[in-house]
C-alpha cells in the first residue's frame, strides 16, 4: 500500500538525515568503539571492577569507611537501595578532596518512578551510550538483524518525540515512534493507519504491553508484518500475550532486562534464560532482605561497572529471580531461568498481612489472558483489570476466586474480582506494571509466599 504523502516525505527526510550522520567522522569513530567492545572479555571485567572500587574508596563519601583499606572486594560494600540513592544523592558522587569532579560531559537521568518516587542518577554521556550501544549491538548480532533498516519503537516516549527519528547507533535505523494503540484517540489511529502494514519493518522494540497491542491491532485487521526481531522490555509479558505476538508476527520474542539506574543488563537467549553482560554489570542473587524466600528465590543485585562518576554498587533492583543456573546455549555471563517479579509488588490480606502476588499472576496467565493488571485499593480485595477478557477467561477468574476463598476462609487472605475498569493504570511515562498497589504497606509486615497451592486452571470452566 502507498504511504500518505506527508508520511512519505517525513520518512524520506529522516533517511536523508540518517545517511548524513552515517557518513560523518564521529559516526565512524563511535562505531569503531562499539565494535572493539563487542567481544566479551573477562579481563575487561576485572579491570573495570578494580577501577570502580578504587574510585568508590578514594573519592565517594558514601564509602569513606573503606578509605584505609588496600584490598577490597564486592562483599565489603553495603547494599544500595532506591531510598539511599534518592535521600543521599550527593554522598554517591565521586569527587576529589577539594570537591572537584573529573572533567567530562555529565548528564542526570531520572527514573520513571513507577514503583515509588523518582530518583536521579549522575553519569557521563560517553559511558551511558557505550554500554547501551554495545549490548544492543550484541543483541542485533544474535538476532541476525540487517545492518540498516526500520524499527517500530513502542517504548516509553518522551514529550515532543518526533514520529520518525534517525538512530545512527549502534546501527543506522529509521525509527518510527508508535504510541500505544488507543482506538479512542484519533491522532493515534491515524498514525497506525498511515504506517502499520505500509512500512516494511525489520525490528520491533518496546514495552511488552504496547507490543501486544500492536499484535492485536494487526491480527484483527489481517495485517502481516515480518520483523526479523522482536525485543520486549520494561514490563512483564504474560505467556498469553507472548503467544499472540509470536503467532501474529511469526517471530520469537526476546526479553531485554534493563533498569533506569543500571541500564541494559541482560537479555534472553534461545533457551529463554536471561544472560547478564558481566563486562558491564556484575550480578548477584541472594536474599537482600535477610530472609530466605520459598524455593530459594532471591533479590537481583547489580553493580554498574561504568558508573564511576556516581558508583552504583550492589544496587537492590527490587526484582526477584531463582538462583543462578547453567545454560547450554554458549552465551557468557550469570544466567537465570527467568524474572519472577518485583519484591515491592505485594497484596494485602483482609487481616493486614502482605502476600506475594506471583502465584496469582501465574494462575491468571495460565487461563490464557493476554493482558491484565492487578489493582488493590482496600485490604482483602484484588481487582483484575482485563478489558479484553473472553467469556471463558472471565469464568476462569471466577474459578480462581472460588479456590482462593476456599483456601483462605473468611478471616485472612484476599479474593479476586474482574474489574469494571476498561483501562490500565500506567506511570507518567506510560509504563504498565502487572501489580499496582494503591495502599500503603508497612515494610515490616510478614510476606507470605506460599499462600496458594498451584491452581489447576484446567478444572476451571471453559
Amino acid at each position: 500500500m502507498k504511504l500518505p504523502s506527508h508520511i512519505a516525505r517525513d520518512m524520506t527526510e529522516t533517511r536523508t538525515r540518517l545517511s548524513r550522520l552515517r557518513s560523518s567522522q564521529a559516526w565512524y569513530r563511535r562505531r569503531a568503539e562499539i565494535e572493539k567492545a563487542v567481544p566479551y572479555d573477562e579481563g575487561v571485567t576485572q579491570r573495570r571492577l578494580a577501577e570502580l572500587f578504587s574510585i568508590a574508596r578514594d573519592e565517594v563519601p558514601r564509602y569513606g569507611f573503606l578509605r584505609d583499606r588496600e584490598n577490597i572486594c564486592l562483599a565489603d560494600f553495603p547494599l544500595t537501595r532506591k531510598s539511599d540513592l534518592r535521600d543521599k544523592f550527593p554522598d554517591f558522587i565521586a569527587r576529589s578532596p577539594v570537591g572537584q569532579m573529573t572533567p567530562g560531559r555529565y548528564v542526570i537521568n531520572e527514573t520513571t518512578g513507577s514503583t515509588g518516587r523518582p530518583l536521579q542518577i549522575l553519569t557521563t554521556v560517553e559511558s551511558a551510550a557505550l554500554s547501551r550501544n554495545v549490548v544492543s549491538e550484541r543483541l542485533f548480532q544474535y538476532l541476525d538483524l540487517p545492518d540498516t533498516g526500520t524499527v517500530f519503537n513502542l517504548g516509553l516516549h518522551y514529550l515532543g518525540q518526533p514520529f520518525f527519528e534517525p538512530k545512527a547507533l549502534p546501527r543506522p535505523y529509521v525509527q518510527c515512534n508508535l504510541r500505544a494503540y488507543d482506538p479512542d484517540r484519533a491522532e493515534i489511529v491515524a498514525d497506525y493507519e498511515a504506517v502499520v502494514g505500509r512500512v516494511p519493518v525489520d525490528y520491533i522494540h518496546g514495552s511488552s504491553s504496547r507490543i501486544i497491542l500492536l499484535a492485536r491491532y494487526c491480527a484483527e485487521r489481517g495485517i502481516r508484518l515480518e520483523p526479523r526481531g522482536i525485543v520486549a522490555t520494561y514490563e512483564h509479558m504474560p505467556a498469553g500475550g507472548r503467544k499472540l505476538v509470536e503467532e501474529t508476527f511469526g517471530c520469537p520474542v526476546t526479553m531485554l532486562y534493563c533498569t533506569s539506574e543500571i541500564g541494559y543488563a541482560a537479555w534472553e537467549c534461545s533457551e529463554r534464560r536471561m544472560h547478564f553482560h558481566e563486562d558491564f554489570v556484575q550480578c548477584e542473587i541472594f536474599p537482600a532482605s535477610g530472609k530466605v524466600r520459598e524455593g530459594g528465590v532471591g533479590d537481583i543485585i547489580l553493580t554498574s561497572l561504568l558508573s564511576g562518576p556516581m558508583p552504583i554498587i550492589r544496587y537492590v533492583t527490587g526484582d526477584l529471580a531463582a538462583p543462578a543456573t547453567h545454560c547450554p546455549c554458549g552465551l557468557p555471563g550469570t544466567v537465570i531461568d527467568e524474572l519472577l517479579g518485583r519484591d515491592g509488588a505485594r497484596l494485602v490480606g483482609i487481616e493486614g498481612a502482605a502476600y506475594s502476588p506471583y502465584a496469582l499472576l501465574a494462575a491468571l496467565t495460565a487461563t490464557g489472558l493476554v493482558e491484565f493488571q492487578l489493582v488493590q485499593e482496600s485490604p482483602g480485595v484484588v481487582q483484575v483489570v482485563a478489558p479484553n477478557a473472553s467469556a471463558s477467561e472471565r469464568e476462569a477468574i471466577t474459578h480462581i476466586d472460588q479456590r482462593l476463598r476456599a483456601h483462605f476462609g473468611s478471616a485472612q487472605g484476599f479474593s479476586v474480582a474482574l474489574s469494571a475498569s476498561t483501562s490500565f493504570i500506567v506511570s507518567g511515562r506510560g509504563k504498565r506494571n502487572p501489580v499496582v498497589q494503591l495502599m500503603d504497606i508497612e515494610i515490616g509486615n510478614t510476606e507470605k509466599t506460599g499462600y496458594i497451592r498451584p491452581i489447576d486452571v484446567s478444572r476451571a470452566p471453559h
